[in-house]
């Protein structure tokens, strides 16, 4: 095996055991990109020279016994994430020359515990998600280049699903971790609202936006969210709560465990292959001792409209000033900033009301369970024409979104994992959603299900499809 297709945690062992290097390690992710990206265009800043400066240094840690949490290991961060003296576009030609003069929380955390920044990674304007970028162009899916990777965290989930990073950012306000991460087969973590701090991350919508780790395994997303959770005082909305040990996490027995099953709105859409890897996830999840049980959830189509209600009016508090500047602009960001101003402030308040009965259902609903679970998405990954050719963006995403954004909305958990390739050759998932705060129990359930399965270690034939 490629060390570009390792995990962190098949590197960082390696590296223990002098078996590879840090550099190794980033040539091998350099190699990849180099093989790979021109079909995929998921990098669009490639750190080449300053990375193998820094694996050079991690190589010196391990050998002198200072090796930190992910020392040497490379990662990626979206182009929304603030990094010192290297441009930060959100994916904008407004911002195509931006560069910020501090890092933000995340990237320092990341390089803190020795993790080797590589990339920026593709993204859709402002996170809007969508199906174009009008200034750097499509991003591909490594499992067959003519679908969508979701959005938006593209780069993010194409380069971690194709082996140009083991370790990426992303960032989800309705869905933009979790539906890249099911749509190009990796595993994608959104922890409670105000885990991660959020300093330095181009923002969308103030109560929805969260940031998390999207990894090629569980392992990996529990390590990396270890990393990057705790209080920053630059942001108030991040959480002062002790952060837990999530790799002892991992070993916790989830035999026993009962996993609530909301059906109605979630399963309502269902692509039948979506159907059918779902089922046979539960029956693995079963045959690890879990028990699987219905749970009522009413009301979640208002969750819905109340989460893009909010959306679409704090998008517009946050870019106001770009609404009129149209050139060049993907449609989906252009689309939710001119929307924006329809939405009445009293329809606003409703919506930001309405959360805590939403969430008083969610917690009801969970009352006898460990976590619920639901699909990963709706479908997999549809044909980037099929999106663009509809001449409507936002119909596909508020679809795409469905099992995603209304844990945004409620500010739960949520982890996806890969259950395989559906009929179509193309990966489908599944979503554990935990308490507020309890990212442990689904990392456990995550964990244990990739125990039993081996879904997480297909890799993509790419360049596919090219």
């Amino acid at each position: 095996m490629s060390l570009a297709d390792a995990t962190a945690a098949e590197l960082l062992a390696a590296f223990a055991a002098r078996t590879a290097s840090p550099v190794d390690a980033v040539q091998a992710c350099l190699d990849r990109i180099a093989e790979v990206d021109t079909h995929l265009n998921a990098v669009l800043v490639l750190l080449a020279e300053p990375a193998l400066a820094a694996a050079r240094q991690s190589e010196k840690r391990w050998t002198d016994g200072t090796a930190r949490p992910l020392e040497g290991v490379p990662f990626g961060l979206k182009d929304i994430v603030a990094t010192a003296g290297i441009t930060t576009t959100g994916g904008s030609a407004l911002f195509k020359d931006a560069v910020p003069g501090t890092d933000a929380a995340l990237t320092g955390r990341l390089t803190g515990a020795g993790g080797i920044l590589l990339a920026k990674l593709h993204t859709f304007e402002f996170a809007c998600g969508g199906a174009e970028n009008r200034t750097f162009g499509r991003c591909h899916n490594p499992w067959d280049v003519d679908r969508t990777t979701g959005g938006s965290s593209s780069g993010s989930g194409a380069a971690v699903a194709a082996g140009e990073v083991p370790l990426a950012i992303g960032t989800d306000t309705g869905g933009s971790i979790r539906l890249p991460a099911a749509y190009c087969g990796i595993t994608g973590l959104k922890a409670t609202y105000g885990r991660v701090p959020r300093h330095g991350v181009m923002g969308l919508s103030w109560t929805l936006d969260h940031a998390g780790p999207m990894t090629r395994s569980v392992a990996d997303a529990a390590r990396m969210l270890g990393v990057i959770a705790g209080r920053d005082d630059r942001d108030p909305t991040s959480s002062r709560r002790a952060v837990p040990d999530y790799v002892a996490a991992l070993a916790q027995p989830v035999a026993g465990m009962t996993v609530g099953r909301a059906r109605g709105w979630f399963e309502a859409v269902l692509q039948p292959e979506v159907l059918t890897s779902y089922e046979a996830a539960l029956a693995d999840l079963a045959g690890a001792g879990v028990r699987v049980v219905d749970v009522e959830l009413p009301d979640v189509d208002l969750w819905d409209v109340a989460a893009w209600t909010v959306m679409y009016a704090e998008a517009l508090s946050y870019h106001q000033h770009h609404v009129y500047d149209v050139e060049n602009r993907d449609a989906m960001g252009a689309g939710l900033l001119a929307g924006g101003p329809y939405v009445q402030t009293v329809d606003y308040l409703r919506g930001l009301r309405y959360r805590r009965i939403a969430q008083g259902q969610l917690e009801a609903a969970m009352a006898g369970v460990d976590a619920l679970v639901t699909p990963g998405a709706v479908s997999t990954a549809p044909a980037l024409d099929d999106i663009a050719t509809t001449g409507d963006s936002a119909s596909w995403l508020i679809s795409a979104t469905r099992t995603s954004i209304p844990f945004n909305y409620t500010g739960n958990p949520g982890l996806c994992v890969p259950t395989g390739l559906a009929a179509d050759g193309m990966p489908a998932s599944l979503q554990f959603v935990g308490r507020p705060h309890d990212e442990s129990t689904i990392l456990a359930l995550g964990q244990a299900y990739q125990t039993v399965t081996d879904h997480h270690l297909a890799r993509p034939a790419v360049p596919a499809g090219a």
